[in-house]
C-alpha cells in the first residue's frame, strides 16, 4: 500500500472508494465539517488534515471548540478586522489549526504576525507573479529570528526545523505540493502528482490500486529525479545560494524577476542562525 496521504475533494462516492486510507479532504464551506467527519468514520478512513479553502476571511466564520482533534488547514484571503478575531480567538487557540494568506495582500504580511504573536500557526502562500521579496525577507525574520515566543509561520519555520546543510529541503508539502508526501485524486479516481498535474489530466495512475509498487513507477521516477535537469544549465537556479531549500520554485519567473535569488540566500543563512533556538509549544498537525 502506498504511504502517502492522498489529497481529494468531499465526493462521498469517492470517498467511499478510497475506504480505509489516509486523506485530505477539500472542500469550500466550513460547515461542511461535521458531514466529512461523518463519512470518514463511516469508510473508517484517517483524516490527515481537513483544508478549507474560504473566499471568506478568517474571522468572519464561526468556529466550534468541539472541532479541536480536527487538524484544519484554513485557505482565506484575507484574516479580517482584529476586534472581529478578538471574539473567537478563545477557541481559535484550541484548534488544531494553520491559517494560510496569499502573498499578492499587502495586509497578509501584517496579519500572519498577528496570528503569529497569538500563538496561531499560518503559512504565507507565495504568489507566482509580483512578489514584493522585500516583504517576504521581513517576515521571514520576523518568524525565524525574534526574541519573544511565538507561532510558527510557513514555510520558515518548516524549513527551519528540518534543514540539515548537506541535504535539499523542499517546503512543497507546506502547501500540499510534494508527492513524496501527499499524491492528489480527483472526483473520477484519477491519481496526479500534484494539484496542477490534476487539473492539467496529466495522471500518474487511473486509480489508487494501480500504485502498490510507486517508488518504482516511471513517472514518480522522473518527478523525483527532475531537480537535476537544473544541473545541466551553466547558469540558473542550480547556482543560487539559496538553492538548496528553493529547489528551483521560481524558476519560471526568476528572469523577470530575480529578487527570489537575494531572499533565498538570506532565507538560508536565517535558517542557519535559527537552529539553534527551538522551542517546544503547542504542536499542530505537520504538512
Amino acid at each position: 500500500m502506498i504511504s502517502q496521504f492522498l489529497v481529494c475533494p468531499f465526493d462521498e462516492q469517492l470517498l467511499s472508494a478510497l475506504s480505509g486510507r489516509s486523506v485530505v479532504v477539500r472542500i469550500d464551506d466550513i460547515r461542511e465539517l461535521s458531514r466529512v467527519e461523518e463519512v470518514l468514520e463511516r469508510n473508517r478512513s484517517h483524516l490527515h488534515c481537513l483544508v478549507i479553502e474560504s473566499d471568506a476571511s478568517v474571522v468572519s466564520l464561526r468556529y466550534q471548540e468541539s472541532w479541536s482533534h480536527i487538524p484544519i488547514a484554513l485557505f482565506s484571503p484575507e484574516l479580517g478586522r482584529f476586534r472581529d478575531l478578538a471574539g473567537q480567538l478563545g477557541v481559535l487557540r484550541k484548534l488544531n489549526l494553520r491559517v494560510y494568506l496569499p502573498s499578492d495582500r499587502a495586509a497578509s504580511f501584517a496579519s500572519l504576525r498577528v496570528l503569529s504573536s497569538l500563538g496561531i500557526e499560518s503559512a504565507l502562500v507565495f504568489s507566482k507573479e509580483g512578489l514584493d521579496w522585500e516583504r517576504v525577507a521581513d517576515l521571514m525574520t520576523y518568524a525565524l529570528l525574534g526574541q519573544r515566543p511565538r507561532a510558527g509561520i510557513a514555510p520558515f519555520n518548516y524549513v527551519a526545523s528540518r534543514y540539515q546543510h548537506e541535504r535539499r529541503t523542499d517546503f512543497g508539502a507546506v502547501y500540499f505540493d510534494d508527492p513524496h508526501t501527499y499524491l492528489h485524486v480527483g472526483a473520477g479516481g484519477c491519481v496526479a502528482l500534484s494539484d496542477a498535474d490534476l487539473k492539467a489530466g496529466v495522471y500518474l495512475a487511473e486509480s489508487v490500486e494501480e500504485l502498490n509498487n510507486i517508488e518504482n513507477h516511471q513517472k514518480f521516477r522522473a518527478h523525483e529525479g527532475r531537480w537535476r535537469e537544473f544541473f545541466l544549465k551553466t547558469d540558473g537556479c542550480a547556482y543560487c545560494p539559496g538553492w538548496r531549500i528553493c529547489l528551483g520554485k521560481h524558476a519560471d519567473t526568476v528572469e523577470r524577476d530575480p529578487g527570489c535569488r537575494e531572499f533565498f540566500a538570506e532565507f538560508l543563512d536565517s535558517v542557519e542562525q535559527h537552529q539553534s533556538l527551538t522551542s517546544k509549544g503547542k504542536l499542530v498537525w505537520q504538512p
